[in-house]
């Protein structure tokens, strides 16, 4: 890992007792700031982000699209990596018709924060899923806008951290 991430990942982060962000939501972020820089400090599109230029990180993004009056998020693309630690995909649903997940929720505060400082954020969700395996899901939420003005869609990189395993061995 790079040390020239720690300053854009540190600006971004939401509370700083949150492991460091993995090397994709790295890779990803600096991608959005160097993208925004590219264009004078506008909001990247999703065409900025092609899948095939991201295609190890894909099965690990979630794209919702930003509904307003009243203010939802829909599920445009939930990837098959979080799926599969999920059992469950809500690629069609909008956030407010999944129990827990509504207003009030914390993923629902963290878009909704987005969807205000108009800036990535960095952050950590609960686990709800049937893996005993998983400490801890680490997210980052980058918002992006088609004209570059007015966001539409906000992406989230997952990172799945896992628990470490236990020894049984005394010995060691």
């Amino acid at each position: 890992m790079n040390d020239w991430f720690s300053p854009i990942e540190n600006r971004y982060t939401h509370d700083d007792g949150l492991p460091k962000m993995s090397e994709e939501q790295q890779v990803f972020l600096a991608r959005w700031v160097n993208r925004s820089a590219d264009i004078d400090g506008a909001i990247p599109s999703r065409a900025d982000f092609p899948p095939n230029q991201f295609a190890l990180l894909m099965s690990r993004v979630i794209v919702f699209d930003i509904l307003r009056s009243p203010l939802d998020f829909h599920f445009r693309l939930m990837g098959t990596g979080i799926c599969e630690y999920t059992h469950k995909d809500y690629t069609g649903k909008n956030l407010s018709d999944i129990v827990e997940k509504g207003p009030g929720s914390k993923r629902w505060s963290l878009l909704e924060t987005v969807v205000e400082k108009k800036e990535p954020l960095y952050d950590a969700l609960p686990y709800v899923g049937p893996s005993a395996s998983i400490k801890m899901v680490t997210v980052l939420l980058v918002p992006m806008a088609s004209d570059h003005q007015n966001m539409d869609k906000i992406f989230q990189v997952t990172n799945f951290i896992k628990r470490r395993p236990v020894n049984l061995d005394s010995r060691t």
